[in-house]
């Protein structure tokens, strides 16, 4: 496929006068082949452990450079991935917005990738991190970001409400932050959209959940869009009413989504004076004073300082920062996206086979954003430490669907707020906590969360508090979650999350069979119990074995080995439910 895209989009370029262009009659051929360059800007495969194992070592050779033989007897571009989406994007890049054919392909090249996008988006409702779904929607937001320059009006006016649309997604945060990016842009360059921007905030808030989050994050930027304007007072006014009215949403993540909104907008307004704001003035000036106040303590305080020192929100510009750098390897590279994904801008200039256009700028023209660490948001996969996962665990649920009794931050101590439901209820205490952060599927946790609440677990740890809203998860629950403190640990913060716990005084018990393994016939639980639940496929990782207290495996009759991991839970929280009962009246 490199070899054909290349082959393609070199042959589509045809000189004049030392530049380089897209002449109209190469034009009409790849107009031919639109399904092509649109396959050309999501390429890019998923690889399995075993294939990224020769991935990782290829290119560990290919980064040896010359000093390495086979670099030098084979070429490597043709290998590398990334080649077919760089060669698409700088052939699109020397399209000129000006000229009415390439403006033709333009438009049918945007729709392409918004149905391309929507299609997605309905195959697979829920998609993790990293999955295929992500990485593609990932690379169809990318382009859409390198188009934008060469987009007119008239475009704009034909699919903006598509680009809306994809903002109501449940989208990852990489392509939540470049549909933002997006609009701000749009927003600024033809203001006279503001209007259909507005209606955004008019929907029922069902319909809106925590999707809101994106239109309120492109409001922390209306200083960039007001730039363009001529009414700023008047628009002002209008976004400080619309951000107002989100302040006292039910959902913790909205309200403080909407309060950086306010304290951003209320920044600007200070410029033009009090007495243009006077009617509004007490209300918002006690409102964040009020906000400042009650953030004194606990994690509000710590989700507070961390929005407001997130990048986004702090560093980003969306217009100094409009370069491939920023595109392509800083905005993945902290957005939680996976190495193999990003590009570096030297590939772009080490591919010179096609060149590329004069309107995008290769690298960041500031060094503000390349600066930022991804340690200073958000959790990352690999290379952690201890300290950086706490500090990233915490802002997590920024970005997540959350109840807001139910906090999602690790180091939480969930026994009090456990202990005083439980005392309301009647309910008797517990010091069990299940972790099924390795668990994938909706159906489990929902049964596992209502098997929790029915024995009495003190607490349910799952990977991604979203799975709350799965309907297959709460056809199996039941609302045991409106029960139950459920928390959230993401799978690379598991290994300090059992530490912290360990030195809580919890013994942490893995359910897996190893040579080592305890019979669940034999193994009496501590009061102080930790069940970790291993992955639907493959188990508790070899590196989360070695960190285990104790592994207990269920003995078995039959041929077929492994039980379903919501069985094998229910039966160990069973079994530790009626040891402790028995404790309790003083049976052995």
């Amino acid at each position: 496929f490199n070899v054909v895209v290349g082959y393609c989009c070199q042959s589509w370029i045809t000189p004049i006068s030392n530049d380089n262009r897209v002449s109209l009659n190469s034009l009409s051929n790849a107009r031919d082949y639109i399904e092509l360059i649109i396959e050309g800007c999501v390429f890019g495969n998923v690889f399995r452990r075993d294939q990224k194992l020769i991935q990782d070592v290829c290119a560990f050779i290919e980064n040896l450079g010359e000093d390495c033989a086979a670099n030098v007897a084979t070429e490597s571009t043709n290998r590398d991935d990334h080649y077919v989406r760089i060669c698409v994007i700088k052939f699109l890049s020397l399209l000129d917005g000006s000229n009415m054919s390439h403006k033709m392909f333009i438009k049918d090249l945007v729709i392409k990738l918004l149905d391309k996008d929507e299609l997605v988006s309905k195959s697979k409702i829920r998609y993790y991190v990293n999955s295929l779904q992500h990485r593609i929607k990932n690379r169809l937001w990318q382009t859409q970001l390198v188009l934008f320059p060469k987009l007119d009006e008239n475009i704009l006016s034909e699919v903006l409400h598509r680009i809306f649309q994809a903002g109501l997604s449940n989208n990852q945060a990489s392509v939540k932050y470049s549909v933002e990016w997006i609009i701000i842009l749009i927003l600024r360059k033809y203001p006279q959209f503001l209007n259909k921007f507005w209606d955004c905030f008019c929907y029922g808030e069902e319909k809106l959940k925590t999707s809101i989050c994106t239109f309120l994050s492109v409001l922390t930027h209306f200083n960039t869009i007001l730039e363009n304007t001529h009414d700023q007072v008047q628009l002002l006014k209008k976004a400080l009413v619309v951000v107002l009215q989100w302040c006292f949403s039910h959902n913790f993540s909205v309200r403080l989504y909407a309060l950086i909104a306010l304290k951003k907008l209320w920044i600007i307004c200070e410029r033009f004076g009090a007495e243009e704001f006077e009617a509004l003035a007490a209300v918002i000036e006690s409102s964040l004073q009020q906000v400042e106040n009650v953030q004194k303590s606990g994690n509000a305080k710590k989700n507070w300082q961390r929005i407001q020192d997130h990048f986004f929100f702090s560093t980003f510009h969306p217009l100094e920062d409009f370069s491939l750098e920023t595109i392509f390897y800083t905005l993945p590279s902290l957005s939680e996206v996976v190495e193999e994904e990003w590009i570096s801008p030297c590939k772009f200039t080490k591919f010179t086979d096609i060149p590329l256009g004069s309107e995008l700028l290769l690298y960041n023209s500031r060094a503000e954003l390349r600066n930022v660490k991804p340690s200073d948001w958000s959790q990352q996969d690999i290379g952690a430490t201890t300290n950086e996962t706490d500090i990233q665990s915490d802002w997590t649920d920024i970005q997540k669907k959350i109840i807001p009794w139910k906090d999602s931050v690790p180091d939480i101590n969930v026994e009090p707020v456990f202990q005083e439901h439980s005392s309301k209820l009647g309910k008797p205490k517990s010091s069990l906590i299940v972790v099924a952060s390795l668990v994938e599927k909706a159906t489990n946790l929902g049964g596992l969360c209502r098997t929790c609440e029915i024995f009495g677990a003190s607490t349910l740890v799952v990977g991604n508090l979203a799975y709350i809203n799965d309907k297959q998860f709460q056809y199996l629950s039941v609302s045991a979650e409106q029960w139950l403190p459920v928390v959230e640990v993401k799978p690379p913060q598991l290994l300090n999350f059992l530490h912290q716990k360990k030195t809580e005084g919890y013994t942490i018990i893995g359910v897996e069979q190893t040579a080592k393994s305890s019979s669940l016939t034999e193994y009496s639980f501590p009061v102080k119990s930790l069940l970790l639940l291993g992955n639907e496929r493959e188990g508790i990782p070899a590196k989360l074995i070695h960190h285990l207290d104790v592994c207990v495996e269920i003995p078995q009759q039959g041929i077929i080995r492994s039980l379903n991991v919501h069985v094998s839970g229910a039966l160990l929280i069973w079994e530790y439910t009626r040891q402790q009962i028995m404790k309790d009246k003083g049976l052995n």
